[in-house]
């Protein structure tokens, strides 16, 4: 939905600085991107989520989602964020009827989410969680991606919040790819997580995945109010059951996050004025995503997390 984000993630940006943002006009409409979201409804897709860049940055973002929440044949609107806006959006989110929320937080020391992110942020991003907890909102999720020399050392208090906090504690193998393609030795397989957690905190007791659910494999402790997920394409890929799409901010549609072929959609939505014919093409692009995703993702130098969103 936007390339702008208000952090400054190392394993996210490219290791040669920040590219330059792209130009408000290169940026989808909200109104583009609704009608790319409708069509897309009409095809059979109805579980939709928002992601950035970081989505709480761009002006007017709850009056997209609502628009997603309310639309016919919608099942499902997610948010991902990185969660230092979230007290400030925390009763809006809720109020207009969000499924779910993801918030990135790969630290809980405050030193450490500084190094990582670039921003002395960890105490706002709490605040926030604990902001949506108090308002009641059911499905909160936190993902975090654990890299050597970063945050090994936090996997067990990670873990250790879903004992008293009823939330999902989501650990996703990094994908080595873009600047940090060098860098696959230092990923923590989804096996050695589990057996930490195991040791400290006692046995994993798996859970039934919901239908559709997405790729994670969830678990919990004993006595534990919230759940702990396993999201790993490195050791456990998943592509064979993935169905999903990704629309990037500048209007391209993807049928996988690392793929390196785009449809460029932005082009049918502001050339075609037809708006019978921009229908037509529009669900002629998005089968030909579905029918082009690939066997397996790919990791390619030029598939940067800033860009494509992660």
């Amino acid at each position: 939905m936007t390339d702008r984000c208000n952090f400054r993630c190392a394993y996210c940006l490219p290791a040669d600085g920040i590219r330059p943002i792209l130009a408000p006009s290169e940026v989808l409409s909200y109104e583009e991107i609704l009608e790319v979201v409708k069509t897309s409804v009409k095809l059979g897709i109805t579980k939709l989520r928002v992601t950035g860049g970081e989505p709480l940055v761009r002006r007017d973002v709850i009056h997209l989602l609502e628009q997603m929440v309310r639309m016919s044949g919608v099942e499902k609107v997610a948010l991902t964020t990185n969660g230092y806006l979230l007290s400030e959006f925390a009763e809006r989110l809720s109020k207009i009827g969000l499924n779910s929320i993801n918030v990135a937080l790969n630290s809980l020391d405050r030193d450490n989410f500084k190094r990582i992110t670039g921003v002395d942020g960890l105490r706002k991003v709490i605040d926030g969680v604990k902001r949506l907890l108090a308002l009641g909102f059911a499905d909160i999720k936190i993902n975090t991606v654990l890299l050597k020399e970063y945050n090994e050392k936090e996997m067990v208090e990670f873990a250790g919040l879903t004992l008293d906090y009823p939330i999902a504690i989501r650990f996703i193998e990094y994908m080595p790819c873009g600047d940090w393609k060098s860098r696959a030795g230092d990923i923590i397989k989804g096996a050695e997580i589990k057996k930490q957690i195991s040791v400290n905190l006692g046995e994993l007791v798996e859970l039934d995945n919901e239908a559709g659910g997405g790729p994670a494999q969830y678990y919990r402790l004993s006595g534990a109010k919230g759940k702990i997920g396993f999201i790993l394409p490195v050791s456990q890929p998943f592509c064979a059951a993935c169905n999903r799409l990704r629309l990037t901010s500048d209007g391209h549609l993807k049928s996988c996050l690392l793929a390196e072929e785009e449809i460029d959609l932005k082009h049918i939505l502001r050339e075609m004025k037809d708006e019978r014919i921009r229908m037509i093409e529009l669900e002629k692009s998005i089968r030909k995503a579905i029918l082009a995703k690939p066997e397996a993702h790919s990791y390619k130098r030029d598939n940067v997390m800033s860009r494509i969103g992660g």
